[in-house]
């Protein structure tokens, strides 16, 4: 397609350099670089030029004024406590607490400079949702930023992207009041609880419905995990988002319901009537970036059609990145917004010439077009979602047809229960119909999760990796429109580059790693020899098996990058290598940690030859930490993260006071490497 049918497509692309600019630059001077280039451009008569390099300046200055701001008073300490207010921008649960992630607008009873804020509220009372507006009284400390293992999930970057820059830990008792905050807005964001009420009281299964909830009100909380594996293996996680296959059977069966003024003449009427149903159905699930580019390509196509103008689907698409960037910059940088842009654009360059049949042959070419579609979609997010999420569906072309099939008819007949529940009508056979639907595409799910090499899980791709593909797919493009010879032979020249470069050997780093974890709970040691991660903790016995079940989860890129299969407990008694544990000492290397959660262990309890390295006072240690000091003379005191914060404090003064040598834990987890281990 010729740049004069999508004139937006490179000015789209320069604001996004813009921005990318933006995030990796300390100063806003820097946007002096592309206005200068502007100017340049411009004298030099280069206007084209000129124009892209003013679209970076804006992406520029767009991303520095949306750049989060920080209240003064957030201190690291948390000291400082008062009373906030704000509206609720986003409302998550997590076994029986919830996450609030709140607009704040006033501080102190005085308005403030907006920020925004994560709340951690370990109750379910008062309830409190999207669009209320809270106040309560709380201390504020920075976002968490802390990591305690190399390539550990950090879950507090989507939160960072969002603009989030500090957080709270909110006691039910400290919420004020909630009280719906006034706007149309806020009043039609609200009303996603009314449509989850009617839903959760439909004549379903209790699968469909929270099928429904997800794919209707875009909350996928009600999704079990058992489904979200099953979804994510076979290659169909994208219909648990809302996305442009969503907002295109909304669409049609809007259309379908406005037929009869289409067909009184009122065309124009009705296609208005279903631009302003698919922005309120944008609103309502939360303005996703998914689901506003569908919606803003959705508009511009009625439009175009209104006005009879010519359709440019790769015009639409720059447009709506347009519109999402510039209220929300930081979006470029989330998962979401990559897949969704870089599935419809993959779509738009790849489904038509991947297609064999011409449109002499319509049957056979919308045949083709369910397989040809889903490669395209596949092309542009699969690598990307095997970077991500370490797993690869290899059939994702069978379930995405069957999925294309079904999905329309289960979500057209839920549309259809939903509208007949709100009139007062109970179809019970029409729910039937929709369990029939939903319990058909789980059980072709399900058949395909269990077909030998269905899914290739515990991928690690490497960034270079990532960087050839999409260079190599470029120039599968550029062959499949120029059909040029040297682009096959540049596709060869890059293959064989990435086939080349895997085989170089890399050097393995073997060093025994310590890592003592932050956490507020417990105190959870991790130590790992060559490919075997050992973990000690001094949680109860009974919690044992949640810690382990924590690490597992937040640490897995840690383990599947080093090839290292599984955590190991380290027993009592336990050796491993240079890794060996008595009591609650363990010695690692020559160096021996150990760990205190209670008293100051008496001389003779410690082996003879024992000379302590760290003394790690843990919680429930509280006995004089200067009397530990001369009794067992560590050579460093670690303060742990877990210690109460008083506790923690007095101690710090008193080892500073005596000139004893430690280290809080508090600031940063600790991490030390030894020589490897020789091999068994």
């Amino acid at each position: 397609m010729p740049l004069s049918l999508c004139p937006m497509l490179p000015f789209a692309v320069a604001f996004m350099l813009g921005i990318i600019f933006n995030g990796t630059v300390s100063s806003p001077l820097w946007v002096s670089v592309p206005l200068a280039l502007c100017a340049l451009f411009i004298i030099l008569r280069r206007h084209y030029i000129s124009i892209l390099s003013l679209a970076i300046a804006l992406g520029f200055m767009v991303s520095e004024a949306h750049r989060p701001l920080k209240p003064g008073f957030v201190s690291d300490g948390g000291s400082v406590s008062m009373s906030f207010s704000g509206v609720v921008k986003e409302h998550r649960e997590y076994d029986g607490a919830r996450v609030l992630v709140v607009g704040i607008d006033s501080c102190g009873l005085r308005p403030a400079p907006r920020f925004i804020v994560k709340a951690v509220v370990p109750s379910m009372i008062p309830p409190a949702d999207e669009a209320d507006r809270i106040r309560f009284n709380g201390s504020l400390r920075p976002l968490d930023s802390r990591l305690d293992l190399p390539d550990e999930i950090d879950y507090n970057a989507p939160y960072r992207v969002m603009g989030v820059v500090a957080e709270c830990f909110i006691h039910p008792d400290s919420i004020c009041y909630v009280t719906p905050e006034p706007g149309i807005v806020s009043s039609i964001r609200r009303y996603r609880r009314d449509v989850q009420a009617r839903i959760a009281v439909l004549p379903l299964s209790s699968g469909a419905r929270e099928f429904l909830m997800a794919a209707l009100t875009g909350d996928r909380s009600w999704i079990v995990p058992s489904t979200r594996e099953l979804f994510s293996s076979t290659g169909i996680a994208h219909i648990l988002a809302l996305s442009g296959l969503h907002v295109g059977i909304l669409s049609a069966v809007i259309m379908i319901m406005l037929f009869p003024l289409t067909a009184f003449g009122m065309r124009r009427c009705s296609m208005i009537l279903a631009i302003v149903s698919l922005w309120l159905f944008a609103i309502l699930t939360g303005l996703s970036p998914s689901v506003v580019r569908a919606v803003v390509m959705a508009t511009l196509f009625l439009v175009t059609t209104m006005l009879q103008r010519l359709w440019s689907p790769l015009n639409a698409l720059a447009i709506a990145a347009l519109v999402i960037l510039i209220f929300t910059p930081a979006a470029i940088y989330t998962l979401g917004f990559q897949l969704t842009f870089l599935a419809v654009l993959s779509i738009i360059v790849f489904a038509r010439r991947l297609n064999p049949f011409g449109y002499r042959h319509p049957v056979m070419r919308a045949m083709a077009g369910c397989v040809t579609v889903s490669v395209a979609a596949m092309l542009g997010t699969g690598m990307v979602s095997a970077f991500h999420f370490h797993i690869f569906p290899a059939y994702f072309m069978f379930t995405n047809i069957a999925v294309s099939l079904l999905l329309p008819l289960i979500l057209g007949s839920g549309m259809l229960l939903l509208a007949l529940d709100a009139v007062g009508c109970t179809a019970a056979w029409l729910g039937s119909i929709v369990d029939t639907f939903y319990g058909m595409m789980m059980d072709i799910a399900g058949y395909i999760a269990t077909l030998p090499g269905s899914s290739f899980s515990g991928l690690w791709i490497p960034q270079w990796v990532m960087a050839m593909y999409f260079v190599l797919l470029l120039l599968f493009a550029l062959w499949l429109y120029g059909r040029r010879v040297v682009m096959l032979f540049a596709m060869a020249v890059v293959t064989l580059f990435i086939v080349l470069w895997s085989f170089i050997p890399v050097p393995d780093n073997n060093a025994t790693e310590v890592y003592i974890t932050h956490s507020s709970t417990e105190t959870t040691m991790l130590v790992r020899d060559r490919d075997t991660l050992l973990s000690f903790t001094t949680a109860r016995p009974a919690l044992h098996g949640e810690v382990m079940e924590r690490s597992l989860r937040k640490y897995s890129s840690y383990m599947l990058r080093r090839g290292i299969p599984d955590i190991v407990p380290l027993e009592d008694g336990a050796i491993h290598g240079q890794v060996c544990r008595q009591g609650s000492l363990v010695s690692v290397s020559g160096a021996t940690f150990l760990f205190l959660a209670s008293g100051i262990p008496k001389s003779h309890t410690l082996p003879a030859s024992a000379r302590i390295t760290y003394a790690v006072v843990c919680r429930g240690f509280t006995a004089d930490v200067r009397k530990l000091a001369s009794g067992i003379r560590p050579d460093t005191i670690l303060l742990s993260a877990d210690l109460d914060r008083r506790r923690h404090d007095r101690y710090c003064r008193e080892l500073t006071a005596a000139s004893i040598p430690h280290r809080s834990l508090r600031p940063a987890p600790f991490s030390i490497s030894y020589p490897p281990s020789p091999p068994l």
